[in-house]
C-alpha cells in the first residue's frame, strides 16, 4: 500500500481518536432512565468501595466504605441531587456525572470527584 493511501488514514484516526477519549455528560433523562430501581456499584474518590441505589418513588440508599445510609433523589439540570439522613448533616448535594467507556465519573458541583460507578446492577 502507497504511502499517499496510508498518510490520510492516519491523519484521521489521529484527529478523531482525542474525541473518543474525552468524557461525555450523562443527561438527568439517562440518569432517570438507567439507574432508577439498580444498584450501582463502584468506588468513591479515596478508592473505597461503594454502592448507590435510587427508587422511583424518590427514596435512596448509599453504601461506601464503612458509612450506609438512606435518604431521597432527584433529577437536576445538569444531573442528580441526594438528602441522606446522616451523610453531610442532611444537607442536599448535587452531582454531575460524565461517562468514559464504562466508567462513570461522579463530580461535586466544585469540579471535584465523588466517586466512580462503573457497573449498573
Amino acid at each position: 500500500m502507497s504511502c499517499m493511501r496510508i498518510l490520510p488514514i492516519a491523519l484521521c484516526v489521529c484527529l478523531v481518536a482525542p474525541a473518543f477519549a474525552q468524557d461525555e455528560p450523562v443527561p438527568p433523562s439517562e440518569i432517570k432512565e438507567s439507574w432508577v430501581g439498580k444498584t450501582l456499584v463502584g468506588a468513591t474518590a479515596s478508592g473505597a468501595p461503594a454502592t448507590l441505589r435510587l427508587l422511583p418513588d424518590g427514596s435512596a440508599s448509599v453504601s461506601a466504605g464503612s458509612t450506609s445510609d438512606t435518604g431521597t433523589w432527584r433529577v437536576s439540570e445538569q444531573g442528580y441531587c441526594t438528602t441522606w439522613k446522616n451523610i453531610r448533616s442532611g444537607q442536599e448535594r448535587c452531582f454531575t456525572v460524565k461517562r468514559a467507556g464504562t466508567k462513570m465519573t461522579v463530580f461535586n458541583l466544585d469540579g471535584s470527584v465523588s466517586g466512580y460507578f462503573t457497573e449498573i446492577k
